[in-house]
């Protein structure tokens, strides 16, 4: 019967957690959020499955279908190597976005357990274990990002089992499930595994002076009992070797950029109530934690001591969130793998509330330091726009725990029994019921709704890019395009291996042709985050990217519609040009800067750019698009009609457009559509602010059309220096494609690209992949030089005739990081083997 009764706090746990999954998410729609969770935690990973499938390869190291060609690590973030993803390959029936549904609250659910085992596990008192469990559930990254940004918490079960194995080597001398946990750690979400690594390291240090309270720690003990801690974390990183080096490598190439922060900054205490209260981008507890934290400082005992100032230090000075961000910029969603130790610390404190270890003075100033704080604090929510409300509640939140408490120290003068213990702590977990599904982003619109996740993973759009892909021997490029929800949602996704797309949405990306898309060409920004880089409706940049096929369900301008599958339609563009040709029509990077818009954008369909001196052939095409003026008449921009002389029979116009945004309110958006067509400047706080304060468009027109629709989205801003040019796309360039190459699809596979070239003249080979000086182009099996060509892709010289060509992409670090892994396998089984002698010598 005892045994029974003690899993019934398990069962609980396991129904609760699943009753508020749907409370919280699942009754609005699906469990996963819009645009992240959509666009690239469900996304990524079906990716790594398709190309397993096709190559068989376990370390892939190219992703040539992604964003022009890219490193494959620069997407490691989102489960490459994850024990979480990896036993989905062994399951090619079930759909990766549901796989990755079941999986999460399967994580979400297997945390909440651990964490109850281990704090059992510490003797705490079992209601204590449950209430704090369920705190522990409830805080507000838990449900709020297992269905959004999977990767803050995946690891979470993980780090709940290294704290179980922390406790393992101190009391058994046994490493092995410590090692193991953080190597599964890492391997989930190597960017919070570094705050979990230290948060086990806190953990440690508390544990070490827990075993030896009353004993002389020496500073030579110290070290050495220290060295053998940490032992077990630097074999995880060396086994993690094959994956981390790379990925770091990576991580160098292109991310988001830093913040301009005084190095004096950095060490002055800055805290906020956010961290700690309701977020779900950071510890996401009630304001008890703050309490906690406050009463922990007058602690005693040197164990509780160090756990106690450990955290107050990491989560007050800000260099610790600097680094654990990777020297970024200071977010509080790299705290997120501390919730378990604080979690423990409020059971310490409860644990200390019950044996009266707390004088009635020492227990209720913290509250009251915590109460007048949150009142001080107030605007800082009203200047991130949360809104008035939220500090007031916490506010009342925080007097709501002093009246408790103060209620507590009453009742306890007069019973005897332990239970009133939970009122300290049972107000928080109603708190976080109520108030994350209130005023947080546990919200309808925050997530994906059933009709829209049909849409977007429905069979037809499979089966139209097959479709689209199947009689075509060339190597082009095949995108979806839809509403801008069904864009954000479709920015990495990959229906077949064969499909490549422009568009990318990662956390690293290739420099070059990040630059190339907003800078150099400048592409419409229709997101406010600068690193989502959507399907372009740009004709120029389709055609040059050689985007012959798009599937949509509504007509595409300047594409023929070829065939249906069911109510979405493959639309073709014969003039797209071949992704990898050879030509020797060129002119220079120096005369294609002094290009001006939109020459900058039409140019590339009439000549290639090289960096070198080359003689240049007649670039006569300033001529080509004349200015025109606009002007609003009922609410339309209206060209002028002198233009309509220019249409040639045939040909399709182009309205260029372009104009600088100046924002009066820069901590707002701003939105303009012409003609559907949507550019977005992103408030200026925004983390990934876009910087987009050129609109640009090239707007396709109809046969005499001469209005095009504008729509101002809210905000106040004045539009300046509008440049508006009316032409038409040239033909197909067989002046520029002059050699198209055939690919060998049997031999392109993953970091290979392979097939021949009939060069007609002397010139150069020109791609549009993404430049990376870690390709190798061998033209009859001799490697020639790489050069960066049309200022962002992969190129070299040819020469005329026939030549079979090979490109291979080799990730930087690859090879190193798989010998340090080997390095470290064979540290921790030497570890274990003599953990297992000591163990047999000491019987």
């Amino acid at each position: 019967m005892d045994k029974v009764k003690r899993y019934i706090p398990y069962l609980l746990l396991t129904g609760l957690t699943l009753f508020f999954c749907w409370m919280f998410v699942g009754r609005y729609g699906i469990f996963g959020a819009k645009v992240d969770w959509l666009s690239q935690h469900s996304v990524l990973p079906d990716y790594f499955r398709q190309q397993f499938y096709a190559t068989g390869k376990l370390f892939p190291e190219f992703a040539a279908n992604l964003g022009g060609g890219q490193n494959i690590y620069h997407f490691a973030y989102y489960g490459l190597y994850s024990p979480l993803i990896l036993p989905s390959y062994l399951l090619p029936f079930v759909k990766m976005s549901d796989y990755i549904m079941a999986v999460s609250i399967t994580g979400l659910t297997a945390s909440v357990l651990l964490f109850y085992y281990w704090l059992k596990s510490r003797k705490t008192d079992t209601g204590t274990a449950f209430i704090l469990s369920l705190m522990f559930l409830l805080a507000g990254p838990m449900i709020g990002q297992y269905s959004g940004q999977i990767m803050f918490v995946d690891y979470m079960p993980f780090l709940c089992l290294a704290l179980i194995g922390v406790d393992r080597y101190f009391e058994q001398e046994k490493s092995g499930l410590f090692t193991v946990s953080v190597f599964l750690m890492i391997m989930t979400s190597f960017y919070f595994s570094i705050g979990g690594m230290l948060s086990l390291v806190l953990y440690g240090l508390h544990r070490y002076f827990e075993q030896r309270e009353g004993n002389r720690v020496t500073v030579r003990s110290f070290l050495r009992d220290g060295l053998c801690f940490v032992r077990s974390m630097i074999l995880a990183v060396l086994m993690s070797g094959f994956f981390l080096v790379p990925t770091a490598l990576a991580l160098t190439g292109g991310r988001s950029k830093e913040q301009n922060i005084s190095f004096a900054s950095f060490f002055i205490p800055q805290i906020t109530v956010e961290r700690f209260a309701y977020s779900i981008y950071g510890i996401g507890l009630t304001t008890l934690v703050i309490t906690v934290l406050l009463t922990g400082l007058l602690y005693r005992k040197v164990y509780e001591k160090v756990l106690t100032y450990g955290c107050v230090i990491v989560l007050v000075i800000p260099v610790f969130a600097y680094l654990l961000n990777g020297g970024l910029y200071i977010r509080d969603k790299v705290f997120i793998p501390f919730l378990p130790l604080l979690c423990y610390l409020i059971s310490i404190y409860l644990e200390k509330c019950r044996k009266r270890e707390l004088s009635f003075i020492a227990g209720i100033v913290p509250y009251i330091i915590t109460t007048i704080f949150v009142y001080i604090a107030r605007n800082q929510f009203v200047s991130k726009g949360i809104g008035e409300s939220i500090w007031k509640v916490l506010l009342a939140e925080s007097i709501l725990f002093l009246i408790c408490y103060v209620l507590y120290c009453a009742m306890k003068r007069y019973h005897k029994e332990k239970k009133e213990i939970l009122m300290l702590a049972l107000p928080s977990v109603i708190c976080l019921a109520v108030t994350m599904n209130t005023f947080y982003q546990m919200k309808p619109d925050r997530y994906v709704s059933r009709k829209l996740y049909r849409d977007v993973t429905g069979e037809q759009n499979r089966q139209a890019i097959k479709e689209a892909l199947k009689d075509d021997a060339g190597y082009y490029r095949t995108e979806q395009m839809g509403s801008d929800d069904e864009n954000a949602a479709d920015l990495n996704r990959i229906w077949d291996v064969d499909q490549n797309i422009t568009s990318i949405y990662p956390s690293a990306y290739n420099p070059d042709y990040q630059t190339f898309r907003q800078k150099t060409f400048g592409l419409e920004e229709p997101f406010r985050n600068g690193m989502m880089q959507s399907v372009s409706k740009n004709p120029v940049f389709q055609r040059m990217m050689g985007v012959r096929y798009i599937v949509s369900d509504s007509d595409v301008p300047g594409y023929t519609l070829v065939k249906k599958c069911g109510t979405t339609g493959i639309y073709q563009n014969k003039d797209a040009a071949p992704v990898m040709y050879a030509t020797d029509r060129v002119m220079t990077e120096e005369e294609y800067k002094k290009l001006a818009f939109p020459y900058n954008q039409t140019a590339f369909l009439e000549y290639a750019v090289v960096g070198e001196h080359t003689e240049s052939s007649d670039q006569n095409i300033m001529t080509a698009y004349a200015p025109v003026s606009l002007k609003m008449d009922n609410n339309r921009t209206t060209g002028g009609a002198e233009q309509k002389t220019m249409q040639q029979e045939g040909k399709k116009q182009i309205l260029f457009l372009r104009f600088r945004v100046d924002n009066a309110h820069p901590n707002k958006d701003v939105a303009v559509w012409i003609n559907g067509i949507r550019n977005k400047l992103s408030a200026k706080d925004h983390v990934y602010y876009n910087e987009n304060k050129i609109f640009t468009y090239a707007v396709p027109l109809k046969d005499g059309e001469d209005n095009i629709s504008v729509t101002f989205g809210k905000g106040k801003y004045r539009l300046r220096h509008v440049q508006a040019y009316l032409g038409s796309l040239p033909e197909r360039s067989e002046l520029l494609y002059q050699s198209e190459i055939q690919v060998d699809k049997k031999q392109t596979e993953d970091n290979v690209i392979q097939g021949t070239i009939h060069v007609k003249k002397d010139g150069w080979f020109i791609t549009s992949i993404s430049y990376d000086k870690h390709f190798k182009i061998y033209i009859d099996g001799k490697e020639t030089e790489i050069q960066k060509v049309n200022t962002a892709f992969l190129g070299c010289k040819i020469e005329s005739g026939n030549h079979e060509v090979k490109i291979i992409y080799h990730a930087p670090g690859t090879t190193t990081g798989k010998v340090l892994s080997l390095i470290g396998i064979a540290g921790f089984v030497l570890v274990l083997v003599q953990e297992k002698r000591k163990q047999k010598n000491t019987r």
